[in-house]
């Protein structure tokens, strides 16, 4: 008999050898299992008893002694259809389960996320997404705040600061440099308020709600998009620290 196949179905190998002990010397006291089998008299009882509840080995009570006899091979077979009958409520249990688990695994996924976006299709993709999630309680702290050398990535921001102000949504946003047209026009837009801070960091950051947005505007423009309440609060302290020290 191929003792691994039995294993596989969820026998223990002390529980194999005890059985296939009592199916060769039949029905026994614990005394010649133990020597037969060669188990240890502090386990005997332990797999017997685990035997029995598998339906494998059944016992009578002759003159105050136990006396243990095998189930038939036939009963290996019952026991595995059983198993598969109690498989298939755990499966059936799960899929109940399952949106519930989608649930927490999904809101984890939203709680705190790192994407990367390139390129002008990238970097709009990462703003407006960002901006759905705000409402008129949320603002924005934008910083180090250039004009761009492509006018596209200027009129870009000018529509979502149009959309931002659709959804009454305030800007505080700190400056690198004043002495542009971007700048002269963001001045007019509602909802803001501006500072300017020279050199203030090597790249332009936002910070919308729980969401930290890094922007490089090289060879290949991009935007590091990082959700996670922690890191958008350190953010934040540190614009509010800069922010105390820009001029008006």
């Amino acid at each position: 008999m191929n003792e691994k196949l039995l294993e596989e179905i969820g026998l223990t190998k002390g529980e194999i050898r005890v059985y296939f002990t009592l199916l060769k010397i039949g029905e026994t006291t614990t005394g010649k299992i133990i020597e037969e089998a060669q188990i240890s008299s502090g386990k005997i009882y332990e797999i017997l008893d685990k035997l029995i509840k598998k339906g494998l080995v059944g016992f009578i009570i002759k003159e105050k002694t136990k006396y243990f006899s095998p189930a038939s091979p036939n009963r290996i077979l019952d026991y595995i259809h059983e198993k598969e009958k109690e498989l298939n409520q755990k499966e059936q249990e799960l899929v109940k389960e399952l949106p519930s688990l989608i649930a927490i695994g999904k809101a984890e996924k939203e709680k705190k996320e790192t994407h990367l976006f390139k390129g002008f299709k990238g970097i709009q993709t990462a703003i407006f997404e960002a901006l759905e999630d705000l409402t008129s309680k949320d603002e924005v702290l934008a910083m180090g705040i250039r004009s761009s050398k492509e006018e596209r990535f200027n009129l870009l921001w000018q529509r979502w600061h149009i959309e931002r102000v659709n959804k009454k949504i305030v800007c505080k946003a700190i400056f690198s440099d004043k002495n542009t047209e971007y700048y002269k026009t963001f001045k007019k837009m509602k909802f803001v308020e501006v500072r300017i801070l020279e050199g203030v960091t090597p790249s332009a950051i936002d910070v919308m709600k729980d969401r930290v947005l890094i922007f490089t505007y090289g060879e290949e423009p991009s935007c590091l998009s990082i959700k996670n309440p922690e890191i958008a609060e350190s953010f934040k302290s540190f614009f509010e620290n800069l922010w105390k020290v820009a001029k008006k």
